[in-house]
């Protein structure tokens, strides 16, 4: 009985490594750009590719739409004096791991991001260059990119989203990838 005691003490111990993760935070799909008039546009409610193809030499970043969904309760009817929001998520560089499957795991890039603030309780399009280091543009085969996003929020807390995968598949031929990739 005490070893099934140690067995459950080591998994809790094992899955609060993660606490500091905001669930409400939610990555819930990786996009691809829709050229429009000249300007690459990301649409949330757009369905998320399976994988997406990529020269990682030969392109403008690999820049993605990573959607994430804002479910932090809006505060500013709990104050009724200051009326703000302080759950407001501010964006600011990924965090991932770059696994080419089968290969060698880069672990730990850290990447600047762009887009819009995310209010609480909508989506929004956070834009993330996934093959601008240079440590990413030599990779090829098959990648798998486990990643997170960290930001603040209004009141300073420095928060990230939820875990997200998401899979690259390199080619070699000019043109491979999409316009806004």
């Amino acid at each position: 009985m005490k070893r099934r005691w140690l067995i459950l003490l080591a998994a809790l111990a094992a899955a609060s490594c993660k606490l500091n993760r905001n669930t409400s935070l939610e990555v819930t799909k990786v996009v691809i750009g829709k050229l429009d008039n000249g300007v690459c546009t990301y649409d949330p409610s757009s369905d998320e590719f399976d994988f997406a193809q990529i020269n990682p030499a030969a392109n403008t970043g690999g820049t993605m739409g990573v959607v994430v969904k804002n479910q932090l309760t809006d505060p500013a009817s709990l104050n009724s004096t200051l009326r703000t929001t302080s759950a407001t998520f501010h964006p600011h560089q990924m965090v991932g791991d770059y696994e080419i499957v089968g290969g060698a795991i880069t672990r730990g890039v850290i990447i600047p991001v762009s887009g819009a603030q995310i209010d609480p309780g909508s989506s929004g399009p956070v834009l993330i260059p996934f093959f601008s280091p240079a440590a990413t543009t030599t990779m090829s085969g098959t990648i798998r990119v486990t990643f997170h996003i960290e930001g603040k929020l209004d009141d300073g807390s420095v928060v990230q989203t939820s875990e997200h995968e998401y899979i690259f598949v390199t080619c070699a031929a000019a043109g491979c990838n999409g316009p806004c990739l």
